[in-house]
């Protein structure tokens, strides 16, 4: 069988790294009613109930969680096991079994198996390019019935962009890697150039001519390079800047290959003039990963600006490292944008009303703003709901969690591993000024576009 491999396979690593977690349950507000005043009768007490008129009957349902082991003391299986006992003691009609599964090729089978059985599963992570085949294959239940107008209001829209197939919403959208810019301040305040803002971003014209300001050489012989980004195919972190033009990879239906036009095509020529032209990142811009780029950023210091993922945010807190985050600058477009890996929950279709509904619920949980008030360490990205403003509790964080607002994202497709490496291919032949964008584009087009057609058969 022919593995499929994720629009962006950077997306499913980074949402490997950041798992979603969870505990700090809120005080009760206070609801003690004032004493009678005098001559005033007081509220009779609470009938009991009549015999017979029990609750809803009790349902079992199953949680498969990826990363998960049962009594493990790592953050994820830690925050899984306290949100789902808060879930059951909200609903004490629910029973919630949990099954843990790697994010290995062992897992992924495990996975498959059960949903090719239809029994013993109704919650799991899915991801990006696994969701239009599930969905496809009848496996999925939607989640629009089950959305109130209150749910409808306060996911941003983008929420529903990245789990959308065919019209249709088929995963409770959890949070985003929101794609932001992490500034060195020293070197910054070094070179005396001052911080853009959400409300002040930087042009593209601008974040040139800072980049160029921070690109300098020290009395020591130190070479400070202004920008740089994980460049490496299956963890490109450049990808918003991408979008600053209007562009896109594919259509938003989902079926044509677009980014062979000329606002596709302009963005990537930005991208790559940053090296080629005006000679602002280090020489290994094009080919280096994630590690390679946050070493740079964190231990060698020699990088004003790195363009990543909330994920290394905790590791730059731990250094005391002088960090502002800024959003990615402007381009054509005319507005900021951002990108970023997701995470998102499904539900089994089944023919049980009650697990249906009950499924439903648990996924409504997992990703609302509740569970992240709930359990403490639940929101390591920022998530998808206006409501949800757990992960804002620094000055840094809160940048990205504004810049949630801005994303864009393409719709979910599946592609095969040999387009995703070529298509990679591509992106670096542009960087290294191998090949135009023009060229490159216009040569991985129709690969692409025949993926897209058989996907939409």
């Amino acid at each position: 069988m022919k593995r499929l491999f994720p629009l962006f396979s950077l997306m499913l690593i980074l949402s490997i790294l950041i798992s979603a977690c969870a505990t700090a349950t809120p005080a009760a507000p206070d609801v003690t009613e004032p004493p009678a005043a005098p001559g005033e009768a007081e509220a009779p007490a609470e009938e009991p109930s009549e015999p017979g008129a029990e609750g809803p009957e009790p349902v079992t349902i199953t949680f498969y969680q990826r990363g998960y082991v049962e009594g493990g003391e790592d953050a994820g299986s830690v925050t899984t096991a306290a949100a789902v006992k808060k879930f059951m003691e909200d609903n004490p009609h629910i029973t919630v079994n949990i099954v843990g599964i790697p994010w290995t090729v062992e897992g992924d089978t495990k996975l498959e198996a059960a949903l090719a059985a239809r029994s013993d599963i109704n919650v799991f992570r899915v991801t990006s390019p696994n969701l239009p085949r599930y969905a496809k294959q009848g496996i999925l239940s939607e989640i629009t019935p089950f959305l109130t107008e209150e749910d409808k209001a306060d996911f941003y829209e983008s929420g529903f962009q990245i789990a959308t197939v065919d019209g249709k919403v088929w995963a409770w959208p959890l949070w985003v890697t929101a794609i932001s810019i992490f500034a060195n301040t020293e070197i910054f305040e070094e070179r005396g150039v001052e911080l853009p803002s959400i409300e002040d971003p930087w042009t593209w014209d601008e974040f040139v001519e800072a980049a160029k300001q921070l690109t300098f050489t020290r009395e020591d012989g130190t070479q400070v390079y202004g920008f740089t980004s994980s460049s490496k195919w299956g963890a490109v972190e450049y990808y918003p800047l991408m979008y600053i033009d209007g562009g896109r990879i594919v259509s938003e239906d989902g079926k044509t290959f677009v980014q062979n036009q000329p606002e596709g095509v302009s963005a990537l020529d930005k991208i790559a003039s940053l090296a080629l032209e005006h000679k602002v990142t280090p020489p290994d811009f094009g080919t280096v990963d994630q590690a390679g780029v946050r070493s740079q950023f964190k231990d060698i210091r020699n990088v004003a600006m790195l363009m990543s993922t909330p994920g290394f945010i905790p590791d730059l807190e731990a250094a005391d490292f002088p960090l502002a985050v800024i959003p990615p600058p402007v381009g054509d477009l005319g507005r900021l944008v951002t990108n970023g890996a997701s995470g998102l929950y499904a539900v089994v279709d089944v023919d049980d009303p009650a697990k249906l509904e009950a499924a439903h619920l648990l996924a409504k949980y997992l990703t609302g703003s509740q569970v992240a008030k709930d359990v403490e360490g639940w929101q390591l990205a920022p998530g998808l709901r206006r409501s949800n403003t757990s992960y804002a509790t620094t000055p840094t964080r809160e940048v990205i969690a504004r810049l949630v607002e801005y994303g864009v994202y393409e719709v979910p497709t599946a592609t095969s591993a040999e387009l995703g490496n070529n298509y990679g291919a591509m992106l670096q032949a542009i960087i290294l000024g191998e090949m135009t964008a023009q060229e490159a584009m216009d040569a991985i087009a129709p690969q692409y576009q025949a993926e897209l057609d058989a996907a939409n058969q």
